[in-house]
């Protein structure tokens, strides 16, 4: 691991050899690496390369430190965009080369609140089809999200296994729905208790909340909703553009202003 006839520091060969451990999977996210004095035991090195490895791992956000002096392998983080892409959380993960999971909490009718109404351009009381999932990736619990599509628009969804398959695919495919365009926000919030225990944090964990509704190409309403991401998970992307490439390119400011409709399918 050290070579000590080797131009090398040894601070960095130390970090090379973990990241090539973490890569391969030797060590998995989550797990504690020895202490700083299991290594210079180990190793013949001081606490002062140690903790430079560490530094550089942390860096490249490969280890997270922990309260004390041990270090945990980061979880990797899902990272999506906002404006770049329609696909779903099925398929961008898999793109990612992650394999996606999903637990169905809940599929039935209800009617529609208040909130719910407003989003999808109905009347409250109308009946919508409610889809609660607890969606994984590499078998981590990444994200809970509350999913409502008016019944009228895909009345015999219900029909259907979604366990671990693409929602957006299946109403493509089966219903011809296709979403096109839409909104979104995101705020930081608190998780609650009952939402921390499935996603295997402490309740209070910090979490992004986002909120999306998904239009088709006629401007109808699709899909509302709600998802938490854990916060220690989640990484977004935002697409930036000015003013000057907006007027080139004949696209108005308000339209970027908006998130796009990257769904949870």
């Amino acid at each position: 691991m050290i070579q000590r006839d080797s131009p090398v520091p040894y601070y960095f060969q130390l970090c090379t050899y973990i990241e090539a451990r973490i890569q391969s999977k030797d060590v998995l996210p989550g797990q504690l690496l020895p202490s700083e004095q299991v290594f210079c035991d180990l190793l013949g090195i001081s606490r002062t390369v140690v903790r430079q490895a560490m530094a550089e791992l942390s860096r490249k956000g490969l280890v997270t430190k922990q309260n004390g002096k041990r270090s945990v392998v980061s979880l990797r983080k899902h990272e999506t965009g906002l404006l770049q892409t329609m696909e779903g959380f099925h398929e961008d993960a898999v793109a990612r080369g992650q394999k996606p999971s999903t637990q169905v909490l809940q599929f039935k009718v209800v009617g529609a609140d208040a909130e719910v109404a407003q989003a999808l351009a109905i009347d409250q009381g109308e009946p919508v089809i409610l889809l609660r999932r607890l969606r994984f990736l590499d078998g981590v619990p990444e994200v809970l999200v509350v999913s409502y599509l008016p019944e009228k628009l895909c009345p015999e969804l219900l029909l259907e296994d979604l366990s671990d398959r693409s929602l957006y695919k299946i109403l493509a495919r089966r219903f011809g729905l296709v979403v096109s365009r839409g909104y979104r926000t995101i705020e930081a919030i608190a998780l609650k208790s009952a939402d921390a225990q499935l996603l295997r944090v402490r309740a209070g964990a910090p979490a992004l909340l986002l909120k999306s509704i998904g239009l088709l190409e006629n401007g109808t309403p699709l899909e509302y909703f709600i998802a938490k991401h854990r916060g220690d998970r989640s990484k977004f992307e935002v697409r930036l553009v000015s003013a000057e490439a907006d007027q080139r390119s004949g696209v108005s400011r308000k339209a970027h202003a908006q998130p796009s409709a990257v769904g949870l399918d």
